[in-house]
């Protein structure tokens, strides 16, 4: 691992930072979930259909989408010292703004500013870990900084149902955009930007480009494949409490206690994972083997046990297969996500990060919309979670294990 800059002690310096990786990303959930919370008061009070919320759930991810394209270059431009604050500003305000008003059109403003802010976390996170920890602790590092998100929905679902069912939707709204603020803070006075990176002494890396990254198929690879990865992510992230709902009769609160189940078990398996792959890489195993089996393996586990939960009549036991698959697709996360860490020249880490999150997003932006119009189509889940699973293995497990090549060498590495 690297020292930091600034003095004081290294491991406490590290612990820091990934409690602040975590943090921002657990905050990033809790402000996205609200809108999962709050979508079957809409369709149940406000007169909203469910392909109306899933509209407004697919604003906020084609806007972070499309951010993401210029995430990531802004973040290697002016470092995460000043895009990680800038970012959690952004979102932490539009999440406040969201108490203002039940119209269609203002929320959709606002699910927008949401989610260009939210594109900033991830190329900034993603550089922080490049400048921080090297190859054998990097899987560990990336797994708790996306257990954050989990984090954020464990405890985002039942947070929100509370506020929502004493205090309205507005209180909702309120208590998690104040979030953001305290994180700021504590980004302040903890984070010390590590030493400059050294010049890359290879001429083809040091000149290449964020374009130029396109040209190889590992870039495609990790794009394609976190399309499958977040495209079934999304769709329990965003439907799973109107499922708790809408399918099974639950009322809000008892979907706050019930939903947050699936992310609690998935917490524990993304940091599971990432610490399995650093002790594999750091006994001798090839970066390439151990990073195409966690993230195959885990997606095939993941089709598996959603089709499973879809054709159960059992509640306990279709949410239990359910929660399955949320575990066996946390397992794969941390090895997904270090994939464009490991390969990129260093100074253009946060670029690849994004061009990866760009392509999963655009696969994921499509899950609420489209699960929200095959439930109005069909009337219950089995249909979207079918779909959902069968993206999973198809973009998630062949681009993974297909197309992304060697991971042991960076891209353009003679």
């Amino acid at each position: 691992m690297r020292k930091p800059a600034g003095g004081g002690t290294p491991t406490a310096y590290r612990w820091n930072i990934l409690l602040l990786l975590a943090s921002s990303q657990a905050i990033a959930y809790i402000d996205r979930v609200n809108f999962a919370v709050v979508g079957p008061q809409l369709i149940k009070v406000y007169d909203y259909t469910p392909a109306q919320v899933g509209v407004l759930l697919s604003t906020f991810n084609w806007a972070f989408t499309f951010s993401l394209l210029a995430a990531g270059p802004l973040t290697d431009r002016i470092r995460p010292r000043r895009s990680y604050p800038l970012g959690v500003g952004t979102w932490s305000a539009a999440t406040a703004l969201c108490s203002l008003t039940r119209a269609f059109a203002p929320l959709s403003a606002f699910l927008v500013l949401l989610g260009v802010g939210e594109s900033l976390m991830i190329p900034s996170g993603s550089r922080v870990i490049r400048e921080t920890f090297d190859k054998k602790h990097r899987a560990f590092a990336v797994g708790t900084f996306f257990a954050g998100n989990k984090v954020g929905l464990t405890v985002g679902i039942p947070l929100g149902s509370v506020l929502l069912a004493r205090w309205g939707w507005e209180w909702v709204f309120y208590v998690t955009g104040s979030l953001g603020a305290l994180w700021i803070l504590w980004w302040l006075a903890v984070y010390r930007p590590a030493d400059p990176i050294p010049a890359v002494p290879d001429e083809s890396q040091r000149t290449m480009t964020w374009a130029a990254l396109l040209k190889y198929p590992t870039t495609w690879g990790v794009m394609l494949g976190q399309a499958g990865y977040l495209y079934i992510y999304y769709v329990f992230a965003t439907w799973l409490p109107g499922y708790l709902v809408l399918q099974r009769g639950m009322s809000v609160l008892t979907t706050g206690v019930v939903g947050m189940l699936p992310f609690l078990v998935g917490t524990l398996c993304v940091i599971l994972g990432g610490w399995a792959g650093d002790r594999l890489i750091a006994a001798g195993r090839r970066v390439t083997y151990v990073r195409k089996g966690f993230a195959v393996g885990g997606l095939f586990g993941a089709t598996v046990f959603t089709i499973a939960g879809a054709y159960t009549a059992d509640a306990v036991l279709a949410i239990a297969f359910l929660t399955l698959s949320v575990a066996s697709l946390s397992f794969s996360t941390a090895a997904v996500n270090s994939m464009p860490i490991d390969v990129a020249p260093p100074h253009i880490v946060s670029s690849l990060v994004s061009l990866q999150n760009f392509g999963g997003n655009v696969g994921g932006s499509f899950a609420p919309l489209v699960t929200g119009m095959l439930i109005s189509a069909s009337g219950d889940f089995t249909i979207p979670l079918v779909v959902a699973a069968a993206v999973a293995l198809v973009f998630g497990c062949g681009s993974y294990g297909l197309i992304v090549g060697s991971l042991d060498r960076e891209l353009g590495k003679r």
